[in-house]
C-alpha cells in the first residue's frame, strides 16, 4: 500500500452530497448512535501518510456521524503474527485492523478473523463493491497495481505496451528492472509468454522460470523497496521497471518523463477486518460498512495515489485525480486480481524457488 500525501490534489465539494446523504446515514441500521455513547474503536493501520489519509477519510468522519472515536494505531507492515497473539491469548489492543488480501487468507485460515457481514448480511455500501475485491473477512478499501513504467524519453519511439515487450529486448531495447521477489514478478513471466490473464492460475513454476531464464541476463536491476525504483526512474538508471503504481506516480509528481502501462496489471487490494471474538465486533462491522461508502472512499484517495474499491467513488473523484488511479474503470478492466488464496498456499514453495534460480 503505497501513498504520498497530495497537499495539491484538487479538493471535492461534498457538503451538497453530504446534505443529501447525512440523515440517511445516520439513520441506517448499520449505524447504532445511542449504543455509541463513551464506546471507541481501536484500529491497526501503517502509520505515516496512510495513516493520516485513513484519519482524514475513515476515522474522524464516522466519529462525527456516529458518536464512537476512532483511535488509529501503527505497527509493523505484516501485522498477522500480532493478530494471532490477541486473538489467542484473548487480549485485544486492537479491534480491527487494516490489512492485503494475502494477510487477510492466512488468517482467516487460522480462524482469527470474524466474517466481516453480520446477521443481516453485508450493508448496501459493500455491496456496490465489485465481489473480486470483496470477500467473508475483508471488504476492500483502496487498492494498488503492480504495472509497467517507463521514461518516455528513452523508451519514446518504441515503448513497451505489454509484458511480451518487456520481455523483447531484441525489439523493444532499453534497461529493465525487476523485484527480486516472487510476487509481482512470476504472473508478468507468464503474461509475457502469452497465458491469458483468467488462465494465470494456479501458476506453472516450471514453465514461469523457464520464462525468467530468458531476461535473466538482461535484468539491470532487481530491486527491493519501493522508493527504489521511483529514484531509478527520476535518475533514468533503468529505462523501464515493474513496479507499484504508487512508486512510479512519485517519480511522475517530481517531474521525471515517466508513463504507468495499465495493461495486464496485477491489481491488490487492502482493507479493514475484524479480530475474532474481540469486544467491539458489531461496531467495527459499522465502520466497515462507512468505510465501505464510495464518499468516503473519495475522500481518501485525495491523500493516496491507491485507488478506491468502491466504482461510485468515481462520481465524486476529480477527473484529473481519477486519471491516476488504477481503479479507474479505463484501467481496472485491463486488470487482473492477483489470486490471495494461490500464494496463500503456495508463497513458500515459490520463494524459495525463486531464490534458488537467483542464485543459479
Amino acid at each position: 500500500m503505497h501513498t504520498k500525501d497530495k497537499t495539491s490534489a484538487p479538493c471535492i465539494d461534498r457538503r451538497s452530497f453530504m446534505v443529501a446523504s447525512g440523515a440517511a446515514l445516520l439513520s441506517a441500521p448499520f449505524v447504532k448512535s445511542a449504543a455509541a455513547q463513551n464506546r471507541s474503536l481501536t484500529i491497526r493501520d501503517p502509520g505515516g501518510p496512510v495513516g493520516e489519509a485513513y484519519k482524514k477519510a475513515f476515522f474522524e468522519p464516522f466519529s462525527k456521524a456516529t458518536g464512537i472515536d476512532v483511535v488509529g494505531v501503527q505497527s509493523s507492515h505484516g501485522p498477522t503474527g500480532e493478530i494471532k497473539a490477541m486473538v489467542e491469548a484473548g487480549n485485544y489492543a486492537w479491534d480491527g485492523a487494516l490489512i492485503d488480501m494475502s494477510d487477510a487468507v492466512l488468517l482467516r485460515q487460522g480462524n482469527y478473523l470474524d466474517p466481516v457481514a453480520g446477521p443481516g448480511g453485508l450493508g448496501p455500501n459493500a455491496l456496490q463493491i465489485p465481489a473480486t475485491l470483496r470477500h467473508e473477512f475483508l471488504v476492500g478499501a483502496m487498492g494498488y497495481a503492480t504495472a509497467i513504467a517507463y521514461r518516455t524519453d528513452t523508451m519514446g519511439s518504441k515503448p513497451p505496451t505489454s509484458f511480451a515487450d518487456f520481455w523483447d529486448i531484441a525489439g523493444v531495447p532499453g534497461t529493465r528492472s525487476l523485484r527480486k521477489h516472487p510476487s509481482g514478478t512470476l504472473e508478468p513471466a507468464l503474461l509475457a509468454d502469452g497465458v491469458a490473464k483468467e488462465k494465470l492460475y494456479p501458476l506453472d513454476l516450471d514453465r514461469t522460470f523457464q520464462i525468467l531464464d530468458r531476461i535473466r541476463n538482461d535484468v539491470a536491476v532487481w530491486w527491493t523497496g519501493g522508493a527504489q525504483t521511483s529514484q531509478m526512474l527520476k535518475t533514468g538508471e533503468v529505462d523501464c521497471v515493474l513496479t507499484w503504481n504508487g512508486r512510479a506516480q512519485v517519480a511522475i509528481d517530481d517531474g521525471a518523463p515517466v508513463r504507468i502501462v495499465w495493461k495486464d496489471a496485477m491489481f491488490s487490494f487492502g482493507g479493514f477486518a475484524i479480530l475474532r471474538g474481540g469486544p467491539n465486533v458489531a461496531l467495527m462491522r459499522e465502520f466497515i460498512e462507512f468505510a465501505s461508502a464510495g464518499e468516503n472512499q473519495a475522500e481518501f484517495v485525495k491523500y493516496s495515489t491507491s485507488g478506491p474499491c468502491n466504482p461510485k467513488a468515481f462520481d465524486l473523484i476529480d477527473p484529473k485525480l481519477a486519471d491516476i488511479l488504477p481503479t479507474n474503470p479505463k484501467y481496472f478492466a485491463q486488470m487482473f486480481v492477483m489470486d490471495a488464496n494461490w500464494w496463500s498456499a503456495n508463497s513458500n514453495k515459490a520463494q524459495e524457488r525463486f531464490e534458488t534460480w537467483l542464485l543459479g
